[in-house]
């Protein structure tokens, strides 16, 4: 009992040190104003589609003939509208994204205690996917185009943890819907229960489950259809195209289309090999000083942000893995077509939609126990995201944590 308590001190102590951090990153941050979800969650208790124009947000948004939309997926200001009818508009959504991380950490704990790891290997390993990837960046800084892919990563993780625990194939439907009304690339995660229904076919009923799965998820996207629809005459169009934001800088990427195969290089160089930038003294040719380090903006390779990945070398095939790998490359597909690199984002963050089935796989790499060089991959993951996470904006807040107590 006493060597099961210490083995806990060290992830504990982890995870104490990230929360701790967290908060001094977001009472740090200089900017939280973001209120797209909760002002369209206000237009949807008054029956209205588009956001009142006297509360508009700064940019993120569509407009159409003179009325404004959110081209992000409805479903998180479906779940902000209690909230707003008894606090009104101003009713803050990083609400939305502090109860994701608590969720997807719940959920990916229970997850991974299904594959039979220890007490202390599951904590260290909750401890990774929330804190040591691109996910806490997302969960922590109020933007709304982060807020929906913490909310996304909640709900894809909670699909997953219901596929091998229960596999009621109704409510994965129901959960994979939900993602996709929140963040519309995350529909792709059907493609990994579809193969799976295959792959059990000859175990289950895999038309009745084929069909339980995807009545849901029909139900969504007709749903949405009908949205965008009585939005833009199409259901097809989502507003992307139309962000105030993109066409008012004119960013010289959108030459090449919002969707292309030219995209393609750069988005895996960012998730694949971008290094983070120096941190050089003015007026010498080539000296660094402390903190030595500063995030590209535009990204940072996944090695950097999430280093225990690096274990996937030695991940071993499971009977899931080929479905896992399918959707993987389905999920990363129209990230890795579209032309927004990135302008303000730590890592690269387009890599949450597939990043619990890369988590997933990883998980097999580790089937003897976590090896100590494992946790110190944790540790020193964790240690960077929270130390450069604000160095996006020329700030490192854990040099001066107390002033940010009050």
């Amino acid at each position: 009992m006493k060597s099961n308590t210490s083995a806990l001190f060290a992830p504990f102590l982890i995870f104490l040190f990230a929360v701790f951090s967290g908060f001094i990153i977001y009472r740090a941050a200089w900017f939280g104003i973001d209120k797209h979800f909760s002002l369209l969650a206000d237009s949807f208790l008054k029956g209205d589609l588009f956001l009142s124009p006297m509360n508009l947000p700064d940019g993120d948004y569509a407009d159409y003939f003179g009325k404004q939309y959110l081209f992000f997926g409805p479903l998180p200001s479906i779940i902000l509208m209690p909230a707003v009818m008894i606090f009104g508009k101003n009713f803050p959504q990083m609400t939305l994204s502090i109860a994701s991380l608590v969720v997807t950490f719940g959920a990916i704990f229970l997850l991974i205690s299904r594959f039979k790891f220890n007490l202390s290997d599951t904590f260290w390993l909750t401890n990774f996917f929330v804190f040591g990837t691109v996910l806490y960046f997302v969960g922590l800084i109020n933007v709304s185009a982060y807020v929906v892919q913490a909310v996304g990563v909640a709900f894809i993780v909670l699909s997953l943890f219901e596929y091998f625990s229960l596999r009621r194939w109704f409510v994965i439907g129901l959960i994979v819907a939900a993602a996709g009304a929140t963040r519309i690339s995350l529909f792709a995660m059907a493609i990994f229960y579809l193969l799976e229904i295959w792959r059990l076919r000859n175990q289950i009923d895999a038309r009745r489950s084929l069909l339980l799965l995807m009545v849901p998820i029909l139900f969504s996207l007709l749903v949405l259809g009908i949205y965008n629809l009585r939005r833009f005459g199409s259901v097809f169009d989502t507003g992307y195209s139309r962000n105030v934001s993109v066409l008012n800088k004119g960013y010289p990427n959108l030459l090449e289309g919002v969707t292309s195969i030219k995209h393609i290089p750069a988005n895996l160089y960012l998730l694949l090999a971008a290094p983070p930038d120096p941190v050089k003294k003015d007026k010498l040719q080539f000296v660094m000083e402390f903190p030595y380090l500063r995030a590209n903006g535009q990204g940072m390779a996944i090695w950097f942000t999430s280093p225990l990945f690096i274990y996937l070398l030695f991940a071993r095939r499971q009977p899931y893995t080929i479905s896992a790998i399918s959707g993987i490359v389905a999920l990363a597909i129209p990230s890795l077509l579209y032309f927004g690199l990135g302008i303000s984002q730590f890592g690269y963050r387009y890599s949450l939609d597939f990043i619990p089935l890369l988590f997933l796989i990883l998980l097999s790499a580790f089937q003897k126990g976590l090896p100590t060089f494992a946790k110190v991959l944790i540790t020193v993951g964790i240690f960077f995201n929270l130390f450069y996470m604000s160095s996006l904006w020329n700030s490192y807040p854990l040099l001066n944590f107390w002033e940010y107590l009050d």
